[in-house]
């Protein structure tokens, strides 16, 4: 039995559809998934009809992007339902702020003699748009060679097609997850890029406005950084989560259900799924 609280779909940035994630999720042995597609609920219909047929337990989430003071900081929100009214209507407004993000950032591209179409970034994306959509436009226009060539070189941070998010701040975000009668937890640990007394120290701040769990189980972790962060998430009592962050089979990250060795305890799925239940009990 597998659990994988972090999983991506082409409402967001992966490659495959919301059913197609469960018939793999199902084919890997994975009994309990999270659909976290970036910013937007919108693959959780289809997963969830596509699970009804199996055993396979679908968790509605999204990952939410949020102001960080310095790296990436992604809050993962498991939600006791598929699409909460003020949550959602929250979610339409950084989708928004996504679209008018990736037509700067286009904007830019051309006047640095990369020209790419826009109504084609939007035709890949499918959703909600990503830099990823703009680095496959600009891998198929020719300006570059891959991924990672493509932001390495125009649209990474701090290049210069760069143009910055519009973020929730850590308090909002947690206030939106809390109010949803969901649970918060923090994804990828090292993409705040700090060291282990800056992170305890940062993750202490979030714990206090609400955070319930930090990733741990990874299968990119080093056994150096999965100690560093059991031992934060044991003094600040967090629950320890984790994932595949899985975008696709030629996304060159894991496959669904791999958190790394050891696995993702099954206890954590019965853990959260308790703690949703209390959310709605208690009328949040």
């Amino acid at each position: 039995m597998l659990i994988d609280l972090h999983a991506h779909t082409t409402a967001s940035d992966g490659s495959c559809a919301p059913a197609e994630v469960i018939a793999r999720a199902v084919a890997t042995g994975v009994t309990v998934l999270a659909i976290t597609d970036h910013d937007t609920l919108d693959g959780i219909p289809g997963a969830r009809a596509a699970a009804s047929t199996t055993s396979l337990t679908v968790i509605p989430g999204t990952e939410l992007s949020v102001c960080a003071p310095q790296g990436q900081l992604h809050i993962l929100a498991y939600l006791p339902e598929p699409r909460p009214a003020a949550f959602a209507a929250t979610l339409e407004g950084l989708q928004e702020a996504r679209q008018t993000r990736a037509s700067q950032i286009v904007a830019r591209l051309d006047e640095l003699g990369y020209p790419i179409d826009m109504a084609r970034v939007r035709a890949l994306a499918g959703g909600s748009i990503g830099r990823p959509h703009i680095a496959d436009v600009l891998v198929e226009a020719g300006f570059a060679t891959d991924r990672n060539d493509a932001f390495t070189r125009l649209i990474g941070d701090d290049c210069p097609a760069s143009v910055p998010h519009r973020l929730l701040n850590p308090r909002q975000a947690l206030n939106l997850v809390a109010e949803a009668g969901g649970v918060a937890c923090l994804a990828h640990p090292g993409t705040l890029r700090m060291n282990a007394r800056q992170l305890e120290s940062y993750v202490a701040h979030l714990k206090h406005l609400g955070l319930w769990g930090m990733e741990v189980y990874r299968a990119e972790h080093t056994v150096e950084q999965r100690l560093a962060y059991k031992k934060i998430a044991r003094r600040l009592g967090l629950v320890m989560t984790g994932g595949s962050d899985f975008h696709g089979p030629d996304a060159g990250r894991h496959d669904l259900g791999d958190t790394g060795n050891p696995a993702l305890p099954v206890e954590v799925a019965d853990l959260l799924q308790a703690r949703l239940t209390q959310g709605v009990a208690s009328g949040l």
